[in-house]
């Protein structure tokens, strides 16, 4: 089990697989992960989506997302976070873009 470090990890997210011998193994997301999965996930159209929110609950989804980018942009900056906490921001970032562009809020 590779030990969980919050400056490369994120926290609210582990994998489990099965190792060689077929016994479940816990193992830590790196931000370069997450980001990477999630960028695959949001690779299609938002309309592509089976579930629908208010405009309200998008631009709220929006705001918490934003917060969140900026924290990890702080963390980068103040050596609290690897480099991988940007491609995660990144991802954040654009998804919230798109929330706020579904929930009525364009530029």
């Amino acid at each position: 089990m590779t030990e969980l470090d919050p400056r490369q990890h994120l926290l609210s997210s582990r994998r489990y697989l099965r190792d060689a011998s077929g016994t479940v193994v816990s193992q830590p997301v790196s931000f370069t992960e997450e980001a990477a999965e999630q960028r695959e996930n949001l690779s299609g159209r938002l309309d592509d989506a089976r579930v629908t929110i208010t405009g309200t609950e998008a631009l709220a989804s929006a705001a918490l997302l934003k917060e969140f980018a900026a924290r990890l942009r702080h963390d980068l900056a103040h050596g609290a976070a690897s480099s991988g906490a940007e491609e995660l921001a990144q991802v954040t970032s654009d998804l919230a873009e798109r929330m706020a562009n579904a929930g009525g809020l364009v530029d």
